[in-house]
């Protein structure tokens, strides 16, 4: 007998899968890392594009004028852009990778895993045109620049100022930045003395000299990408997250490229002093003594370094011998051959900066006698509560890295309150987070580069144009608003995050055919 039509229904229902079923999620959550892996390379490309571009149209809002140097680098363009045009690019381009970065890092916990050679060599291509382009965001290249001729023409950066350069009628002092030109450098011996390389070998011509500047930025930016690929040769989902956290991410490529800036130089020898300090022993503590130190004479707070590495060896008294034998065998004599005024000079010049975006400023404009010294004060104290939240709740380390978790601990407790907040400063936190488990600091670090960029572009302070009524306006919301506030409330989440142990994203439970539960899991995290 032919089974009546209500049977038939009945059975054709039954015969369809509803839609919430475990199947269906499975064939979703495989989708899922191609639409993400998709997102990410679209907005990472548009927003280097981005930067290139503006770096090689010339002279704007966002990029200081300097004279050609053909037929050598740095390249561009006299397109003249409008000031809008430029203002938006930036923060857009800001905006546009740091969605990149987040969406590969959401692929790469769905099981996306990119060839490590094609990012690799992606951000080859990306260092070099930017290398090849002026810098823009900033006036500090330039700044490089005449203090690398004052230590190239015999004097020292840190008794001679730029001014005196400058009435000498010297062609490279005369575009010393009006605004830092009585201040003596605040960078170590060893950063004046990649300076005074650049001098030397760009001449009279302060463009050659800012491109020999952004060379030794792209070795040392290249340099930290190699080692974190090494570090991760075994790991393909590690691999994969560092090259987005660093090699690839846009943020750090404005940072340390468009931007010139020489942090990336001291980062790179601190990446390398965590990553030699592998055993609590006299010889890994000796190796990475030697490069903190060498860090440290590139840049002064990078003594956070040194300080986290002490107490990752503090339960060993050898690696302890080791690490401050190595840091005193560096340190002492380079800044002993710059004489007691570098000493002077770097702490002079590193303390009681300020600036318009800083997470103190919210306090200052309720209280408006809320004098710099408090600032300070606030700021020491709001910094040495935070490390030590962070020392107790951060997620444990990598095996085999027992620095990494208090020095990325310090540096970001530090970075986090300073009273000056430069978008390139993030450069510390960023190879130190690739070596970090994946947890949710990765959102509030990528957020909070954002908005520290964003704050800091266009620039217009190093133009030489008064810019328009509205892009003041704008950017006096954005500075003594929006940011700060940003930068505030990133640090209260990072807070509470810690305290209710939330840090650590949630493990979902792996079905059977899900593409995240393929590839090996990371590395079974050590004790704290």
């Amino acid at each position: 007998m032919a089974p009546s039509p209500s049977a038939d229904s009945g059975r054709l229902v039954r015969d369809v899968p509803p839609a919430n079923t475990a199947a269906h999620r499975r064939t979703r959550a495989a989708r899922s890392p191609r639409w993400f892996a998709a997102l990410a390379a679209l907005c990472i490309a548009v927003s280097v594009i981005i930067l290139i571009v503006i770096g090689f149209a010339g002279p704007s809002i966002t990029e200081p004028r300097v004279p050609s140097a053909s037929p050598w680098p740095p390249f561009f363009a006299m397109a003249n852009p409008s000031v809008g045009l430029i203002s938006y690019a930036g923060w857009a381009a800001v905006l546009v990778g740091a969605i990149g970065v987040a969406s590969g890092l959401a692929a790469v916990a769905r099981g996306w895993r990119p060839r490590p050679r094609l990012l690799l060599a992606a951000s080859l291509i990306g260092v070099v045109l930017l290398m090849l382009s002026p810098p823009i965001g900033s006036s500090d290249a330039k700044d490089d620049a005449v203090y690398g001729r004052i230590a190239a023409l015999g004097h020292s950066p840190y008794a001679y100022t730029p001014l005196q350069l400058k009435q000498t009628g010297d062609p490279v002092g005369q575009f010393a930045v009006k605004r830092w030109q009585r201040d003596t450098s605040p960078y170590g011996p060893l950063a004046t003395v990649t300076q005074m390389a650049a001098s030397k070998l760009g001449g009279a011509s302060i463009s050659r000299t800012m491109f020999w500047i952004k060379v030794w930025n792209a070795l040392a930016f290249l340099a930290i990408a190699l080692a974190l690929d090494w570090f991760f040769r075994r790991d393909a989902a590690g691999r994969a997250r560092a090259h987005l956290l660093w090699t690839v991410n846009p943020l750090m490529l404005l940072a340390s490229m468009s931007g010139g800036h020489n942090d990336v130089i001291g980062m790179a020898l601190g990446v390398l002093a965590v990553l030699a300090f592998r055993r609590l022993d006299f010889r890994c503590g000796l190796a990475a003594g030697l490069l903190a130190g060498l860090a440290i004479g590139v840049k002064a707070p990078l003594a956070l370094l040194g300080l986290g590495l002490a107490i990752a060896a503090i339960r060993s008294p050898r690696a302890l011998a080791g690490l401050g034998l190595g840091a005193a065998a560096v340190i002492v004599p380079t800044y002993g051959l710059a004489g007691i005024q570098s000493v002077k000079s770097v702490i002079a010049q590193s303390s009681g900066r300020f600036n318009t975006y800083q997470p103190w400023l919210l306090l200052s404009d309720v209280a408006h006698r809320f004098q710099a010294s408090a600032v300070t004060d606030a700021s020491v104290a709001a910094t040495l509560i935070t490390a030590c939240l962070l020392l107790w709740k951060l997620p444990a380390g990598l095996p085999g890295l027992p620095a990494v978790r208090p020095v990325l601990a310090l540096i970001l407790a530090f970075l986090i309150w300073s009273p000056e907040q430069r978008a390139w400063y993030d450069v510390m936190i960023f190879p130190l987070l690739a070596l970090m488990p994946m947890s949710r600091l990765d959102w509030i670090a990528i957020a909070r580069a954002a908005a520290g960029a964003i704050g800091q572009l266009p620039a217009n302070t190093i133009a030489p144009k008064v810019p328009p009524p509205w892009l003041s306006h704008l950017e006096r919301v954005l500075e003594h608003g929006v940011v700060p506030a940003v930068l505030v409330g990133l640090a209260l989440v990072l807070l509470v995050l810690c305290l209710t142990g939330h840090i650590q994203p949630r493990r979902r439970r792996p079905g059977r055919g899900d593409v995240s539960a393929r590839p090996g899991p990371l590395p079974a995290a050590a004790p704290g």
